[in-house]
């Protein structure tokens, strides 16, 4: 099965069986299935929310969340009931002192937020903590293999080896 290494600010989906493979400190990765069609996806973001409509990058929750869904709904058209997603990561991970406001923490409540509010049901979290991850997610079957990472750098979050 291909792999495909996704990077903070991405967003993936596939109707074909892959494994995307992402690292995550602070940032939080959604993983949404379509348990009728078995397609998948993830997006990667590094912070909650957009601050103005200028800033439209899916390096945001907001952004993010709903591009993937766009994919689903509206370019795929998957049903809202079939979809069913996964939150992973938000550790409280200190990269620099952007980290005092929580960041992990509001990455976590904005997927929770959008997911309700778009009657999407959350299967897994894997959430918080003081520790990176290392996710699998394989979009045919939605398995999710998420293993901890005790020292993690900035770089880690693109190194597709880790």
């Amino acid at each position: 099965m291909s792999e495909y290494f996704l990077k903070p600010g991405e967003v993936l989906f596939s109707k074909h069986p892959i494994v995307i493979k992402t690292v995550l400190g602070s940032c939080v990765a959604v993983c949404i299935h379509d348990k009728e069609h078995r397609w998948g996806g993830m997006c990667h973001y590094l912070l909650p929310y957009s601050p103005s409509e200028e800033h439209n990058s899916t390096k945001y929750g907001n952004i993010a969340i709903y591009t993937l869904l766009h994919r689903f709904l509206v370019k795929n058209g998957s049903k809202r009931e079939d979809l069913v997603a996964s939150i992973i990561g938000g550790a409280f991970v200190v990269f620099d002192e952007r980290e005092i406001f929580f960041i992990g923490d509001r990455n976590i409540d904005t997927a929770i937020t959008i997911l309700r509010k778009e009657k999407i049901r959350i299967l897994h979290m894997h959430t918080g903590g003081e520790h990176g991850r290392r996710v699998l997610y394989n979009t045919a079957n939605n398995k999710l293999h998420v293993g901890s990472l005790e020292k993690i750098t900035v770089e880690d979050l693109y190194n597709p080896n880790i």
